[in-house]
């Protein structure tokens, strides 16, 4: 399989509604419970992609998955800092390195724009995913027991960090995605 990566456009929200809804309804990889519209899709494509990477993955027509960075606190403080989410779709094939693919293109991005830190929140019974970081260098900082309410069980959010640019100096403004 000949799988492709691209940077998402915001017709490309159908996908992101189609995955994401899955993993809403049938998984605790998200804590969300609800789906947003497709057009608040397309406005996060839009709004994301302007400043953070937000890639896609494709083979034969078919789309497999999506990564992406957003911001990981609101103030100024925590500019040099991002979340990542990363869903592929149920019917991808799976070990076939999709998802290392796409990870490994945000974070090789996020670190050419300046980024210092990546962040992942992750279920506690999500070991794929603790697994998948893990092999990225990413570290867990954090368990927040029974932190989220899904499918009739608390949930326990684990807090995994990587650091891309040394943290010993005073970092660069990051530069955005619409400016490289």
């Amino acid at each position: 399989m000949n799988v492709t990566l691209r940077k998402a456009v915001a017709e490309d929200a159908v996908h992101l509604l189609d995955i994401y809804t899955h993993y809403i309804q049938n998984t605790v990889a998200t804590f969300h419970e609800f789906t947003k519209t497709l057009e608040a899709y397309r406005q996060q494509i839009i709004e994301l992609s302007a400043v953070y990477p937000f890639w896609v993955a494709e083979a034969e027509g078919r789309f497999l998955g999506f990564a992406n960075a957003e911001p990981f606190r609101p103030q100024s403080g925590y500019r040099y800092t991002v979340e990542l989410t990363i869903y592929l779709h149920p019917d991808a094939p799976k070990h076939a390195g999709i998802g290392r693919m796409l990870y490994k293109q945000v974070l090789d991005d996020l670190k050419a724009q300046g980024f210092v830190t990546a962040l992942g929140c992750i279920s506690g019974e999500n070991e794929a995913s603790i697994a998948f970081h893990r092999s990225f260098g990413f570290k867990e900082m954090a368990v927040f027991p029974r932190v989220a309410f899904k499918h009739g069980r608390w949930l326990n959010a684990i807090w995994m960090r990587k650091e891309l640019l040394p943290t010993d100096t005073p970092p660069a403004e990051p530069v955005r995605a619409d400016q490289r």
